[in-house]
């Protein structure tokens, strides 16, 4: 009994000190904090490494549909995932590669390495290309293709395409300008003799004949005509006017402008234009080969002999019969209209002004032919025929239709 009693006293203390002793409430648990929208560019990574996922499980379908909605967002997503993570070569070949184009652009070793004093520029690219066994090295590791993995035989196509079918040697010698590979394929013997048989015809000889080194020193400095831009002619003069009515000693004089405008193609065609408007707004109008009669351009042939060049151009007019007033007596069939075709014969000189080499034309001899047999010579004063000024023109050459021909020796 005595011990139930000290139970009973136990229980009664410690519930007494149950309710003076402050309960602890519990602390609100914190909300999650907000979860941050993925940007575009985070979903298109997930999707896109989804998509690899898939590829490797084998579920082609899926893997086409997560990586072009991934594209959809960010069209580059791929190279951005490249750049962002840690990737390595997975080729031993690879990483070779890197490590040759990394030892190359350290410098290791000398380009000058056996060079002979007063030696020849290209002789001497030549001689380095063949040291290191590669014509084009990339300057730095490069992720895609580079133009290095061509072979030299469609780096010489693509240079032709560079020259075209409108022998624009002066791109070729820009390309020859980016790198010491591109400048020893420009020099290439095939491309400059094709550009000389396209100039001067079959029959234009050897460098040896006519006192040239080599093919390219023949076409630069034999005379020729320039053929990516126009030749322009300006003239002016004063022109006398009417006496005004009210004031009879006052007279009115007109100072005039016009341009004459020859445009030179490789195949021996040309155009002839002369108009007053200025020579932005007109140059555009040469571009093709096929004359605009309704603007007055005529077209023609040429023939360069030496230093001289003639020009032969046909330039065809319709005179319309006149009306007839009396209805009573007009015919019943139309009248076909008159065709008069006249016929200009014009004689230049090449010049070279300062360095610039072709760049002038020179009046020798004009003439016209306005009946049969029937021909006008001109006098050539310097101030009613000034010399013609060669203007390039970029948008002649900015696009190739074909490349330059191969020249073939039997």
């Amino acid at each position: 009994k005595d011990t139930e009693d000290e139970l009973a006293l136990f229980r009664q203390q410690w519930q007494r000190e149950l309710e003076a002793t402050p309960t602890r409430q519990k602390k609100p648990e914190a909300p999650p904090p907000p979860e941050e929208p993925l940007s575009d560019e985070d979903k298109a990574k997930q999707l896109f490494l989804r998509g690899v996922e898939f590829e490797r499980g084998g579920k082609l379908y899926e893997a086409i549909q997560h990586y072009k909605r991934a594209m959809q967002l960010v069209p580059d997503v791929e190279r951005r995932l490249y750049e962002s993570s840690d990737i390595r070569p997975d080729t031993p070949e690879e990483e070779l590669e890197l490590e040759e184009v990394e030892r190359t652009n350290t410098g290791t070793e000398s380009d000058d390495e056996g060079a002979v004093e007063g030696e020849d520029l290209l002789a001497r690219l030549q001689r380095i290309t063949a040291r290191k066994a590669a014509l084009i090295e990339p300057a730095f590791p490069a992720k895609g293709a580079h133009i290095s993995w061509l072979p030299y035989e469609v780096i010489l196509l693509v240079l032709r395409w560079v020259v075209s079918a409108d022998c624009d040697a002066a791109s070729l010698e820009r390309v020859a300008g980016v790198c010491r590979g591109l400048y020893v394929a420009a020099r290439d013997t095939d491309i400059w003799r094709s550009l000389c048989l396209r100039t001067w015809g079959i029959d234009c000889g050897t460098p040896r004949s006519h006192g040239f080194g080599s093919w390219r020193t023949m076409y630069v400095e034999r005379p020729r005509l320039q053929l990516h831009g126009c030749y322009i002619s300006k003239t002016t003069y004063l022109r006398h006017g009417e006496n005004s009515f009210q004031d009879q000693f006052y007279r009115p004089w007109y100072l005039i402008d016009y341009y004459r405008y020859l445009r030179f193609f490789p195949e021996g065609s040309v155009l002839m234009w002369t108009t007053a408007e200025e020579p932005a707004a007109c140059v555009g109008h040469l571009r093709q080969r096929a004359a605009k009669a309704q603007l007055g351009v005529a077209a023609g042939h040429y023939r360069l002999m030496g230093d001289k060049v003639v020009v032969v151009i046909k330039k065809s007019s319709e005179k319309k019969p006149p009306a007839v007033s009396n209805t009573r007596f007009r015919p019943r069939r139309k009248e076909a209209p008159e065709t008069h075709e006249q016929t200009f014969h014009m004689e230049f000189q090449l010049r070279n002004v300062r360095n610039r080499r072709n760049f002038q034309l020179a009046w020798r001899g004009y003439s016209v032919c306005m009946r049969r047999d029937q021909w006008t010579q001109f006098e050539l004063s310097p101030s009613k025929f000034p010399p013609f000024a060669f203007s390039r023109v970029r948008a002649y050459t900015a696009e190739a239709s074909a490349p330059l021909p191969c020249a073939y020796y039997e």
